[in-house]
């Protein structure tokens, strides 16, 4: 939704008027009348859409209105019971499509796992007539229903066919669907069914963002194959399609604007299905990986030195220093204190990403969001060395006083040495949100920062993009350059004094 449409619900919802809402965030009417037709853009200054957020939050006091943004929004009605909470989640929303990349990472960093079928209730049911049509947003629901119940009801487990890049309003808009769905899925994926998956476009980026996260708990149980389509595509003609070969199809189309659906389709025809699985499988040979998620140490690792041989600029946000700005001594003491034969190879894979811009042959901007710790976290023995993670057989190792001083001047010397690299200290709440890694044009690593570590790496060129864009905002938004660098070495100074008493 672009952000003039984001504001038009939000009035509607709230009975807010143009010149009610001008007087509350101190602006002249005639500017929210631009923002509402979309004459302007969303407005630079992020204090005016904090003021409207906070406006906004307070007048949702009835049922129905934190039920239309539990739906809108994605997220749980029950988020929307604390104004503070709820202003929050508003101003990242109308914030844009960045919005879409942070609450993606936040949902996968916080994501919990476990076998779902003992909560879900067994109706097993056999569809036995060859064709069945429903209509509108229920009846596509419950021709959903049928196809889960008719899966249960198969005495082998089998792959699924699975393409939708409709408007998902029919999933969104009704809570408990949208929760018995992931559900479903992965019951089915528990029961040995796998799951081949061509995802959606990328844009508009809530709906590739929003179906990103709703699949994330899927995707972690390694039995789901999913697939992008990596040329244009027209921005009219949209399509679901769910196919067991020789066994049932689920089938609607519409175009991009419909958020109601017309008609959807149920066949169990062998032929049909059959017919349907041919036009998948055309499909998915134009189409490549989209994401691979990697848990082992030696999956890690060649996750990671693919990572790094890639050339171009490099953008990531981290909850401690960075790997790649780590003193040799440090990295060669993290080989000796894990015993990992590899690790000693990657230090210098992460060494070489800024030791070869040196002399102007490789001159790619390098940009680190990082949280710099407190003095007292880092002499408690709380911050975690970043290298110490790519094993996953050992416990990640901790910064004391002196490796942490160490890790810091060494930064120290990397700014005063090297012009493209930026280092942008970042607050406790960006800390928590997780491991974000871009390395432009290439790959997107999204890191899940605890132990054992896990990595989810996304290929698809206008995911990468997005995330590009988001970290960039964010370091923007802090500032790197200029006087901000000096600002920045100051600060680094200030908490190397911090860490000496």
């Amino acid at each position: 939704m672009q952000f003039y449409e984001k504001l038009i619900f939000l009035q509607n919802l709230t009975q807010v008027t143009n010149r009610m809402l001008a007087h509350e965030i101190q602006v002249d009417p005639s500017q929210i009348s631009r923002l509402r037709t979309g004459a302007r853009g969303i407005p630079r200054n992020r204090d005016l859409i904090k003021a409207m957020s906070s406006y906004f939050a307070k007048r949702c006091n009835t049922e129905y209105q934190r039920q239309a943004l539990s739906g809108m929004l994605g997220i749980k009605q029950a988020l929307t019971l604390k104004k503070d909470q709820l202003s929050e989640i508003l101003y990242y929303w109308l914030c844009g499509e960045s919005a879409e990349v942070g609450r993606f990472i936040r949902t996968f960093e916080s994501l919990t796992f476990g076998n779902p079928a003992a909560g879900i209730p067994e109706d097993p049911f056999r569809l036995n007539i060859d064709n069945a049509v429903y209509y509108g947003n229920d009846g596509k629901r419950s021709a959903t229903r049928t196809v889960y119940q008719h899966l249960l009801s198969m005495e082998k487990p089998c792959t699924i066919y699975i393409l939708s890049d409709e408007a998902d309003d029919w999933i969104s808009e009704d809570i408990e669907f949208s929760r018995s769905l992931q559900a479903w899925g992965l019951n089915l994926l528990y029961r040995g069914f796998k799951i081949l998956q061509i995802v959606p476009p990328a844009a508009p980026s809530n709906l590739a963002f929003e179906s990103l996260t709703r699949w994330l708990p899927l995707y972690m149980t390694f039995q789901v194959t999913a697939y992008f389509y990596p040329r244009l595509r027209d921005s009219l003609h949209r399509r679901t399609l769910i196919v067991v070969p020789g066994e049932i199809t689920m089938t609607s189309n519409s175009v991009a604007h419909q958020t109601i659906s017309t008609e959807t389709m149920l066949t169990t025809d062998t032929r049909l299905t059959l017919a349907f699985a041919s036009q998948f499988q055309d499909y998915i040979s134009l189409c490549r990986p989209m994401q691979i998620i990697y848990t082992e140490s030696q999956g890690l690792m060649y996750c990671f030195t693919s990572f790094l041989s890639f050339d171009g600029d490099r953008i990531q946000k981290l909850p401690t220093l960075s790997a790649e700005t780590t003193p040799p001594e440090l990295m060669a003491y993290c080989a000796e204190k894990q015993a990992h034969p590899d690790l000693l190879k990657l230090s210098n894979l992460c060494l070489q990403e800024l030791t070869l811009s040196k002399d102007g042959s490789k001159p790619y901007v390098f940009i680190d969001l990082v949280y710099l710790a407190s003095a007292e976290d880092v002499k408690s023995g709380k911050v975690p060395i970043l290298l110490s993670y790519n094993n996953v057989d050992s416990p990640p190792l901790y910064y004391t006083s002196e490796t942490y001083i160490l890790h810091l001047k060494n930064i120290l010397d990397i700014l005063d040495t090297y012009d493209n690299y930026h280092f942008v200290p970042v607050n406790p709440r960006a800390q928590k949100e997780g491991t974000l890694m871009v390395k432009d044009g290439h790959r997107v690593l999204l890191v899940r920062g605890f132990h054992p570590v896990s990595v989810l790496e996304i290929s698809q060129p206008e995911m990468i993009q997005l995330c590009r864009e988001y970290l960039y905002k964010m370091a923007e938004q802090i500032g790197y350059s200029g006087i901000n660098r000096a600002k920045i070495i100051s600060q680094i100074k200030k908490r190397i004094r911090e860490l000496q008493v």
